[in-house]
């Protein structure tokens, strides 16, 4: 769960067999405690709190479980772009958007919608490029790239997700996403450029499309200022915040997340590129203004490219470099020796 108000809970889990996300009387559940057995304070973390469910029900077949209101949403499910239509100036990509999905990613998932956006209508001709931006980023940080790609042979789409949620969370839904618009729209190969975190969140959503046998989908993948070693800060906000965003515990370094990653062979190309012109007083090491370096030449992530590019840029100018914009499209066209 996410932040909560402070109270008394009653921790409810069921198998929902015909997924219609409601509880139905002959599905297995169970429940911890009373509903006033779990007592939690503002800002408070409480871990061991184990349901099981086993074989037979918990619940008697006489007596249904009640499962409490889910609030004013009730059993609503947040909308999913899945191929909507749009351009970057579209309101749903402001950066206060961005912000929200960082910090309340559960209120941005309802308010504003996650998914893939497409920026022209789907041509069968022209390769898709995904992009995916990084931690309280919006589709609008690829202006500049995006603008600058070339349209006759690649059809721009962007990833919009709440950086703040758990990034394996993330992972899992953009690949079935993915996998949905494949089979809606008959599409055989893509390719991934990833911005900061995002970088992470492709890595994952590649190693869940390789879990279920479809990774010739992936053609290509180019992550750009990504923190593979993860973020110092991550794991000091997880040991001293009130209230820790679940993405924090993904990229603090060491992280089971983190340790995952590489662990599964990619299917296709993969390039680092990399920024190095920055000067963060928070980093006593050689960093770009927001990543260290050591952690964007991460060991596993040099080992696993096929080649690597550094820029005299800055986190975020990277995004908005002429020679960099030259070097994605000379890699999507497979022209750089």
């Amino acid at each position: 769960f996410f932040v909560v108000p402070p109270g008394t809970y009653q921790i409810v889990a069921f198998v929902d067999r015909n997924r219609n996300f409601t509880y139905e009387p002959e599905e297995l559940a169970a429940y911890y405690g009373a509903p006033t057995d779990v007592r939690i304070a503002a800002g408070q973390t409480i871990k061991g709190l184990d349901v099981s469910i086993g074989s037979e029900s918990h619940v008697q077949p006489n007596r249904p479980l009640v499962v409490p209101a889910l609030g004013k949403r009730g059993a609503q499910l947040p909308p999913v772009a899945l191929g909507d239509v749009v351009s970057l100036d579209d309101p749903r990509f402001k950066a206060d958007n961005g912000n929200l999905g960082l910090w309340q990613p559960v209120e941005f998932l309802f308010e504003v919608g996650a998914g893939f956006y497409f920026l022209e209508a789907f041509d069968s001709q022209k390769l898709p490029v995904l992009f995916v931006h990084g931690a309280g980023g919006t589709p609008t940080d690829w202006r500049y790239l995006i603008a600058h790609l070339d349209r006759s042979k690649f059809q721009p789409w962007v990833l919009y997700y709440p950086s703040g949620i758990d990034l394996d969370v993330t992972a899992r839904g953009a690949a079935r996403w993915l996998n949905t618009l494949a089979v809606r729209y008959g599409f055989q190969h893509i390719a991934i450029i990833a911005h900061s975190m995002g970088g992470l969140v492709s890595r994952a959503t590649i190693n869940r499309i390789v879990a279920d046998g479809n990774g010739d989908l992936v053609t290509e993948f180019i992550g750009i200022s990504s923190p593979w070693n993860g973020y110092a800060a991550a794991a000091a906000g997880v040991e001293h915040s009130p209230v820790v965003m679940p993405m924090w515990t993904d990229m603090a370094p060491g992280s089971p997340f983190l340790a995952e990653l590489f662990r599964t062979p990619l299917p296709c190309p993969y390039y680092l590129l990399f920024s190095y012109d920055g000067h963060s007083l928070l980093l006593r090491e050689p960093n770009d203004g927001t990543v260290a370096l050591s952690s964007e030449l991460a060991q596993s992530a040099q080992h696993a490219a096929q080649k690597i590019y550094g820029f005299n840029e800055n986190h975020n100018s990277i995004l908005s470099s002429a020679e960099v914009s030259a070097t994605v499209n000379a890699l999507l066209a497979g022209t750089v020796p």
